[in-house]
């Protein structure tokens, strides 16, 4: 790939997600007007009176209009200042950044879980003739793809957490209260998100295996005598990664939106529970927050997409 073409590339990506910024953090800051009440409300309870409202309201910011307060919070970014939660007056940008590794954390874990399965079964089962292996295989991926995630949450909450008592119910220890108590409280929540891309990922993956396999190269390759693993490794896997990359893209932002529910259920305080208590309490700077966050992964998933196809195919030309 030419280097001013890529560049050109990475570049498009960066100024398509500048569009997708804006919107979404402007609709957070629109929030407060579509939803019913005020932070005020919620900050001082039913009896606070109509000037103690007025007053919070001045004091955040709540009382002027939609682009004001827009324009003052984009002002404050490029400052690096992202405001203080509602509540507990925390820094906005450190309690993100701190829940967002947790999320991280889940994704990423259910991620490579779900690829270390999946690509070995795809390619074992795109090896051999269809047989009773494949047909398992197929029937429960179709099952998974098929049942709401909210149901697996819950079905499988009831069977690790409540009948085989195997897993946490909730809650969450991070990685510094030690490895093995943040791995026992992540388990169940990434059994939760991973068991749909692990399914995902071997029926894609098995679709292109078995495409490939059927290359003329592939043929040449086996009637030279060279070792099976050979084979898969030069000359099947190569060609097979560039529909696993995009949809690899596509699982990190699946899993990151999977959050919400998986957190919400298990009380695991990342960036998905986060953002639902922030809606419930109108905590918009800490809601703009996160979506700030989400727009960056976006840029930046996709981005280390193109740079997959160019180290997977050298053969791509970016126009």
């Amino acid at each position: 790939m030419k280097r001013g073409g890529f560049g050109r590339a990475i570049l498009a990506r960066v100024l398509y997600g500048i569009p997708v910024f804006f919107i979404v953090t402007f609709a957070a800051a629109a929030l407060t007007d579509l939803m019913p009440g005020s932070p005020a409300n919620i900050i001082l309870g039913g009896s606070a009176t109509q000037e103690q409202i007025d007053r919070l309201n001045a004091q955040y910011g709540y009382d002027q209009p939609l682009l004001i307060r827009y324009w003052h919070w984009l002002v404050r970014l490029f400052h690096g200042d992202l405001g203080q939660t509602l509540f507990s007056h925390q820094s906005v940008a450190q309690m993100v950044l701190q829940r967002a590794g947790v999320t991280f954390e889940l994704a990423f874990l259910a991620l490579g879980a779900a690829l270390i399965i999946a690509i070995p079964l795809a390619l074992l089962t795109a090896m051999r003739p269809p047989g009773i292996l494949e047909l398992i295989l197929r029937g429960v991926t179709s099952v998974i793809l098929s049942v709401p995630s909210f149901v697996i949450v819950v079905l499988f909450a009831f069977v690790f957490a409540v009948w085989l008592a195997a897993a946490p119910a909730g809650g969450w220890a991070s990685p510094g209260q030690g490895l093995a108590a943040n791995l026992n409280y992540a388990k169940l929540p990434v059994l939760c998100l991973g068991i749909y891309e692990t399914a995902f990922f071997y029926r894609i993956g098995r679709t292109e295996f078995v495409t490939t396999l059927q290359e003329d190269f592939v043929l040449v390759a086996r009637a030279k005598g060279l070792p099976t693993w050979y084979i898969l490794l030069r000359h099947v896997m190569r060609p097979s990664l560039g529909s696993l990359v995009t949809f690899m893209g596509l699982s990190i932002s699946r899993l990151l939106g999977g959050s919400f529910i998986v957190e919400s259920f298990f009380l695991v305080p990342g960036i998905g529970w986060t953002a639902i208590q922030s809606v419930a309490s109108k905590d918009i700077a800490t809601l703009q927050a996160i979506l700030l966050v989400a727009v960056l992964v976006y840029i930046v998933v996709f981005i280390i997409i193109d740079l997959g196809y160019a180290i997977i195919d050298p053969r791509v030309r970016v126009s």
